[in-house]
């Protein structure tokens, strides 16, 4: 499209080297910015519910986040899409640091939850529309390293954000943590700012009307995506069962030493790290059904091994192999969907697929809690199990289609 180059005039220069433009750098390192206030913000509250001894705080915490975006969301993507993204962002993250500034101050636990809550909202916006944007501030060539160093930083947030928002709030309490997430999506606004001007309209297709169901349209007939979604969704809900269950499961391998249970824990960030950084390299990043297969394969084995051998320097080796798949899938997906989805529904597609993986992550949490009928370790290795029989089913429909499987062209 004509109107696309002219758009995205400001950034040819920078695209005309190897290296990532500014602009993709600058929108990359906000967001990991913000991402580490968000873990601080969430944890905080947990604590604080723990703290408190606030009966079903917890819970309602990981409620209050997951599922009015669940709800939401086809609403959500179909705004960024009939709107500029930069401008649907930038309104949506003034509202997150207002909901998470007005947390500091009001006096009530389940006041704060509501504003947090809101912020969750406006977050499903503000992710979708910054994935809409980052093809504009990286440049179709450039998207896929963006995806990967996205992914990575993101994988390093989690891994520092927990044991900084534990000091943190053991200092200085659950308030400064909400205010270091508002003050972080203030920084993303100015981030976004810089990296996508005014000048650049983000409207690559904009759809002048929208329908609700478009987004998840455009992921069930998107090639590559489609057929694999179901083994990604069994992945996250795998991944969730896990979360929950391998609490009591890794402990007792760890005989309740809580610095190894910890250290399992970082191991599986650590393996994703150069996951997502593989997947983004010349070569790699444009085959994603491999990455996707090949990633749920590893988190699959990675969990049936790891329940099977309830040895502690077994499961080290284990996480770090299903943690690499976990990177090398999540930046796999980033990039099937920018090629594959068509431009003027990227924001509806991402933000049903963040509705698709919360009610994964929340269904996960349910079935991983313990009961009397499987044990935790029955329960991890029922986790391994569930994304290898999608992925098997997945790839005989692949096969069936007569879709391409290792490499797919990147435009």
């Amino acid at each position: 499209m004509d109107t696309q180059k002219t758009r995205r005039a400001p950034f040819a220069a920078l695209r005309r080297g190897t290296a990532m433009p500014v602009a993709a750098q600058i929108l990359i390192a906000g967001t990991l910015f913000s991402s580490l206030g968000d873990t601080l913000a969430s944890l905080g509250l947990v604590l604080h519910a723990a703290d408190h001894d606030i009966r079903f705080g917890v819970t309602e915490v990981m409620l209050a986040q997951l599922v009015p975006t669940v709800v939401a969301a086809p609403l959500i993507g179909s705004v960024v899409d009939r709107f500029s993204a930069r401008v649907v962002c930038l309104w949506a993250l003034l509202l997150q640091a207002l909901s998470l500034g007005a947390a500091t101050v009001v006096g009530g636990f389940h006041v704060k939850v509501a504003l947090i809550a809101l912020a969750a909202l406006a977050g499903v916006a503000s992710v979708a529309a910054g994935f809409k944007m980052l093809p504009v501030a990286a440049g179709e060539s450039h998207t896929g390293r963006a995806n990967s160093l996205l992914t990575a930083g993101l994988s390093v947030a989690g891994l520092l954000g927990p044991p900084l928002a534990g000091f943190l709030n053991s200092q200085w309490g659950t308030g400064v943590l909400l205010a270091a997430d508002a003050v972080s999506f203030l920084v993303l606004a100015g981030c976004t700012m810089l990296a996508v001007p005014s000048t650049v309209d983000v409207a690559i297709g904009r759809r002048p009307t929208t329908r609700l169901a478009d987004g998840y349209r455009a992921l069930r007939d998107a090639p590559v995506v489609g057929a694999l979604m179901p083994a990604l969704a069994a992945a996250m809900l795998a991944t969730s069962i896990e979360s929950v269950a391998g609490v009591f499961y890794l402990r007792g391998v760890a005989d309740g030493n809580d610095t190894v249970f910890g250290l399992f824990l970082a191991t599986w960030a650590l393996g994703s790290i150069p996951g997502a950084l593989l997947a983004g390299r010349p070569g790699w990043e444009n085959r994603h059904t491999l990455l996707i297969i090949g990633g749920v394969l590893a988190i699959s084995l990675g969990l049936i091994l790891a329940g099977l051998l309830p040895v502690v320097w077994v499961i080290f080796p284990l996480f770090l192999l299903a943690g690499f798949g976990n990177g090398a899938c999540n930046v796999g997906l980033r990039n099937a969907v920018h090629v594959h989805v068509p431009a003027e529904v990227h924001g509806s597609a991402w933000a049903c697929f963040q509705a698709l993986s919360r009610t994964c992550i929340g269904l996960g949490y349910l079935l991983g809690t313990p009961n009397s009928l499987v044990s935790s370790r029955g329960q991890v290795i029922v986790s391994g199990v569930i994304p290898l029989v999608a992925m098997a089913w997945a790839a005989l429909v692949i096969l069936r289609r007569g879709e391409r499987t290792l490499t797919e062209p990147s435009a």
